[in-house]
């Protein structure tokens, strides 16, 4: 069945991004709207589409007209005045990809290993606010940053996003960087969870790792990030994880995320990274991009589950 949480999370978190309002008031807000939302509109909350014109559409499955030519974006509830999620990716600066949207430029920052190789937290903060406020400028309320998966290995094509092979500093970095991020009142999404370290293969590979090794490697920069920097949402990676995929892993996400960590935004999965519906019940609130999928799971299927 669809989850109240994941509800009450993106009601929470789309209210934080647009108005700020304090926590207790969020979260007693956020109760009531859940209440008030029907069926539909919880499916269509946990729904991303990818709104880019290369994206074949149907009558099904149209261009939303509001949505900017970018990386996700998610509906919101206009008869509850909870907003739209307007999604970019920005680890190291707002992205334009094939240039979907003419002349819209940003400022680009060095890699993220470049970052953290100055120890210096506060810069990695500035960063994360200067990249977060021009998305602002955009109309954006969600940033896809927040790399901290370890640079295991120098080939992974995904290193010069992260703070390299150590998890307290990439912890450290990747926390300030959020804080830096949500302090302009735009979402930070904390990534790829977890142990997604290669981009080769990354759809079917499979990271075999002991509990307590992981837990003390490349868990542990995810909880001192999440624990220090308190993203609004966390997204799983592609790859599997002791033979689970990690958008549909129990153990991860409903566990140690949510269990052990007592984490309270919503997961999101990667782009292209949902595999069946009951990926909703192992902890994963939000399918993003649907169109990469083979399914829409997070639509009509998950409905009839409910």
């Amino acid at each position: 069945m669809l989850h109240l949480r994941t509800a009450t999370a993106l009601a929470v978190i789309s209210l934080f991004a647009t108005h700020a309002v304090a926590d207790e008031a969020a979260k007693a807000r956020a109760v009531k709207l859940e209440q008030a939302l029907t069926l539909d509109e919880r499916i269509t909350m946990v729904n991303g589409t990818w709104p880019v014109p290369w994206v074949p559409r149907t009558a099904d499955n149209p261009q939303p007209a509001e949505a900017i030519p970018a990386a996700g974006y998610v509906p919101g509830v206009p008869r509850l005045n909870i907003p739209a999620l307007f999604e970019t990716d920005a680890s190291l600066g707002v992205t334009n990809p094939s240039d979907v949207r003419p002349g819209d430029i940003a400022t680009a920052l060095p890699s993220g290993l470049a970052i953290a190789a100055t120890f210096n937290p506060k810069l990695a903060y500035d960063g994360g606010a200067m990249i977060a406020s021009e998305a602002r400028a955009k109309g954006f309320n969600v940033l896809l940053t927040g790399g901290v998966n370890l640079t295991r290995d120098p080939r992974n094509g995904r290193n010069f996003e992260y703070f390299g092979e150590d998890p307290w500093l990439t912890g450290i970095m990747g926390a300030e960087s959020i804080r830096g991020a949500q302090s302009q009142k735009i979402i930070a999404t904390i990534k790829h969870f977890a142990v997604n370290d290669a981009e080769t293969n990354r759809d079917w590979s499979n990271s075999v790792i002991d509990e307590a090794a992981m837990r003390e490697s490349d868990l542990l920069a995810f909880q001192i990030a999440i624990e220090r920097g308190n993203p609004l949402s966390v997204m799983c990676g592609y790859n599997l994880v002791n033979g689970e995929y990690a958008c549909g892993n129990d153990h991860l996400l409903n566990t140690v995320l949510k269990g052990d960590w007592g984490y309270k935004g919503f997961v999101m999965s990667d782009w292209g990274s949902v595999k069946a519906t009951d990926f909703a019940l192992k902890g994963l609130d939000q399918q993003s991009a649907k169109e990469l999928d083979a399914a829409f799971w997070f639509g009509e299927p998950l409905k009839k589950e409910v």
